[in-house]
């Protein structure tokens, strides 16, 4: 007959309560930086020339461009953060910033219906030039 009193599991029970978490609790605590991290995708809408050479490259397909409307959007959820449309941009529109992604601990809807960590520009097209008459 099994001994009854021969709980194995006890002692381990016993020594997770008086220790610490085996993980961080994430939204509370974040961990520090390492040397070498990549953070967020940054655009500058004024030096880019809408030539969608960094939406074709995207290997996640986060990046939607469009030149009829001068139209730059970025999924930042879905951005792997590889820099390739960093390194494509002849424009240096593209940078890698070092700020991390903003934490999401629930579903958040944007004010157009978007997904959290959607970011777009637009860019207001020229004004065609009109000509002095005299």
């Amino acid at each position: 007959m099994a001994n009854p009193l021969n709980l194995p599991m006890v002692g381990r029970s016993l020594r997770n309560l008086v220790s610490r978490p085996a993980t961080r609790r994430y939204p509370t605590e974040i961990r520090p930086r390492f040397a070498g991290a990549r953070g967020t995708i940054e655009f500058d809408v004024e030096t880019c020339n809408f030539c969608m050479l960094c939406a074709r490259r995207c290997p996640a397909a986060a990046i939607t461009a469009s030149r009829e409307e001068r139209y730059w959007a970025i999924e930042q959820l879905t951005c792997i953060g590889c820099g390739v449309c960093v390194d494509v941009c002849n424009k240096g529109s593209l940078s890698m910033s070092v700020n991390s992604r903003t934490v999401h601990t629930h579903a958040d809807v944007g004010p157009q219906g978007q997904r959290p960590g959607h970011e777009e520009w637009r860019k207001p097209a020229l004004a065609a030039e009109v000509p002095s008459g005299s």
